[in-house]
């Protein structure tokens, strides 16, 4: 098996553990199961690479009409060897989509289509300035981001049980693929 392969078996070990942790997460399986399974048989999508691994939007500084980017330790969870390994940008694109659901849970009230908008503009300007399109990545970009609403619910179960419901609704949308 290639490289997505062995991603989507390693999401999948993700999944079965945070769903043995997190019983609410159980339903959702089968759906989010589909998506890692997507991920094993398409293209390779754009080319490994280091990357942040923590890609969020508590990552990133805005100084006048310029973005830095900070803290690239990568995700403190997981080992350093694996932080330290290339990896695909799709895996940063998915970090920074799933923080937008987190902006918008602080407006009153929740605003997830102030969300969408957010994702279709950062992916508009990544695919501007990367050469590629995150969005044309259907399969990637999917698995990308449901591993990382399964982190975060684990996250969220252990850490901070009233931002559950953050992940928990992407989780609802990934598991039936509505975007």
């Amino acid at each position: 098996p290639g490289e997505n392969g062995r991603t989507a078996r390693a999401m999948c070990a993700r999944l079965d553990a945070a769903a043995h942790a997190v019983p609410g997460l159980r339903p959702f399986v089968p759906g989010l199961r589909a998506a890692f399974k997507a991920l094993a048989t398409c293209d390779t999508g754009p080319p490994a690479q280091r990357i942040h691994g923590d890609l969020h939007l508590g990552q990133v500084l805005r100084a006048g009409r310029d973005w830095f980017v900070i803290d690239f330790e990568g995700e403190p969870s997981r080992p350093l060897a694996e932080r330290q390994a290339p990896h695909s940008p799709v895996r940063d694109v998915a970090g920074m989509l799933r923080s937008f659901d987190y902006a918008a849970r602080q407006r009153r009230p929740w605003r997830p289509e102030w969300a969408r908008r957010c994702r279709e503009a950062f992916c508009a300007g990544y695919a501007a300035r990367a050469g590629w399109d995150p969005r044309k990545k259907h399969a990637l970009l999917r698995a990308h981001e449901t591993d990382r609403a399964v982190y975060e619910v684990l996250y969220e179960a252990r850490h901070r049980p009233d931002w559950l419901p953050v992940p928990m609704a992407a989780i609802k949308r990934l598991a039936v693929w509505g975007g």
